[in-house]
């Protein structure tokens, strides 16, 4: 009798099974991009990200790992592109298989970084998908596409800037007008400047009240009290705009042109101008104040910068500028140093309006408040790591039914299907073939309105309520931070909201709102994940100070 013996073959390719032999579902993430923020409005961005959204979610072997979109970036480099650089991060981190984007031109334009980018991604097992060009990194022929593509994407960029420039360089050269926009004057099809009395009467009390030796400030008010508007049509003019007209010698007839330069081709970045020939343009125009007025102006100007003189390569710290946000002033607040050069010296935050005044309301904040803040909330949510994943779960959940967002996308679902049950019905109905039409269009355009509202819906969920691209960047900070590594606090808490001086709501942002769209006050409604008090103590203050982490 003959003993069977079974020998068990083990599979060959066991990265596609999990651990209890179910199919291991790919992570795919969307990425996009738009150069700015009108595009936005008018392209069909939300339906782009929606249907990429739906294209993941339908497909039984794909898992939705995020969406990354970038606002007003340009292509043509990477380095400012926030979103992009956070997907290259959870790539790292083993959290995406795929990358759906919409065209080459959309992911990069700059043939070294985007190379560089595409070859991290492969080594790391990443596949990117094009769909305008219907390829993939995975394609055998991809790499010698892509450089050819990105060539002449960059080449072409390089063109138009050099035309650009070449067109301007032959206009100044023949001391044309390069000038579209200049408070005091319009300008007529030819580029022409043609004085515009109201605002030119507003330029010569500028200069007349700057001569007489008033300050910036009480020029604007002056600009005020008499009902001077600005270009845009502001009551108040700022600092930066009066500068800005006492400087320019337009107002005195003359034109010097190329002041600025573009540091390099395909970019908008600009300098003051020191490697290239300037010109100047004499007696160009109607002159709205006199050349003896312009340059006394000049003369006050330079000697006042040499009384005020601050040397240039001393850098100012302001890593907190920016980064607090005053629920009073509605503005971010700005550094400020008191006793600055002295053993005394000491760095505060304090809110300022367009003119530069202080908003007095808004108590200013020590930074030695702020690094305390950070330094007690970092030490909490390391304590609390192991539950930190359950509690922004717990919140986000909170959330979503007190947005009640998800019975709103099974309601509108609900109708889309009898819209639709409704419309096969009308075939096998017995009514004229005129009212079949009449009715069918009816149902139609119900139909297209529930579909937009859907999509509007899904959106707004994906973006507002979904958080699996940022918690695992988040645990990777925190786990950074327990290890003793060093981390930069504000990449784990984003912002902080102060609606006061002493109650201060440290965020996180884990949503994929760009944080620019989001209405802080709003948020304060969130349930905090994390919360303390701390007793701060600087000169005569002495604040017991109340934080919360909050997720947005």
């Amino acid at each position: 009798m003959f003993k069977n013996e079974v020998q068990k073959i083990k599979a060959t390719n066991t990265q596609l099974i999990n651990d209890d032999g179910t199919i291991k579902k790919s992570q795919v993430a969307v990425y996009a991009r738009v150069s700015t923020m009108k595009e936005l409005q008018k392209s069909s961005f939300e339906l782009q990200v929606s249907t990429y959204h739906k294209e993941v979610t339908s497909n039984p072997l794909w898992e939705f790992a995020g969406v990354f979109a970038d606002y007003g970036k340009s292509g043509t480099n990477v380095t400012h592109r926030k979103e992009f650089n956070k997907m290259m991060e959870l790539a790292r981190l083993g959290r995406i298989d795929i990358i759906l984007t919409k065209s080459i031109s959309r992911f990069t334009r700059d043939t070294v970084s985007g190379l560089k980018s595409i070859h991290e991604l492969r080594d790391l097992g990443v596949e990117v998908k094009f769909e305008k060009e219907n390829i993939s990194t995975n394609d055998t022929a991809f790499d010698f596409f892509l450089s050819v593509y990105s060539s002449v994407a960059e080449e072409e960029s390089r063109i138009n800037s050099s035309n650009v420039l070449w067109s301007y360089k032959k206009k100044m050269n023949n001391g044309g007008n390069t000038t579209t926009r200049l408070y005091g004057y319009t300008f007529d099809k030819d580029g022409n400047f043609i004085i515009d009395e109201v605002q030119a009467s507003a330029v010569r009390l500028i200069f007349k009240l700057y001569l007489e030796g008033k300050s910036l400030k009480e020029i604007i008010n002056s600009l005020f009290d008499k009902g001077y508007k600005t270009l845009n049509g502001s009551d108040y003019f700022s600092i930066g705009a009066i500068n800005k007209i006492l400087r320019n010698e337009k107002y005195a007839g003359d034109m010097l042109l190329q002041k600025t330069t573009v540091t390099k081709i395909g970019t908008r970045n600009s300098a003051p101008n020191k490697t290239k020939p300037m010109f100047y343009v004499t007696d160009n125009h109607d002159p709205i104040i006199s050349k003896q007025v312009y340059k006394d102006v000049q003369a006050i100007i330079k000697s006042r910068s040499t009384k005020y003189y601050k040397d240039p390569s001393r850098k100012v710290l302001t890593e907190y500028a920016n980064y607090v946000y005053s629920l009073i002033g509605q503005k971010f607040y700005k550094t400020k140093t008191n006793h600055r050069n002295t053993k005394n010296e000491i760095k505060l935050l304090e809110v300022i309006d367009n003119n530069r005044n202080r908003i007095l309301d808004a108590k200013n904040i020590y930074y030695r408040q702020i690094d305390m803040t950070l330094e007690n909330a970092a030490n909490e949510i390391v304590k609390s790591i192991k539950t930190v994943k359950f509690d922004i779960e717990n919140e986000l959940e909170y959330k979503v039914n007190n947005a009640g967002i998800i019975i709103e996308i099974e309601k509108q679902t609900k109708e889309i299907s009898t819209l639709n049950s409704d419309l096969a019905t009308i075939k096998t109905s017995d009514i004229t073939s005129d009212a079949q039409k009449q009715l069918k269009n009816n149902l139609n355009q119900k139909l297209n309105d529930a579909n937009d509202q859907l999509l509007k819906l899904n959106y707004q969920m994906l973006m507002r309520y979904t958080y699996e691209k940022n918690i695992p960047l988040l645990m990777s900070k925190l786990r950074q931070l327990k290890n003793k590594e060093d981390v930069d606090l504000k990449e784990i808490f984003n912002l902080i909201i102060a609606k006061d001086r002493d109650d201060l709501f440290l965020c996180i942002h884990l949503s994929n709102r760009n944080i620019d769209e989001i209405n802080l006050s709003d948020e304060l409604n969130n349930k905090p994940i994390l919360s303390g008090t701390f007793n701060f103590i600087q000169t005569r203050l002495n604040v017991d100070v109340k934080w919360q982490i909050i997720i947005i």
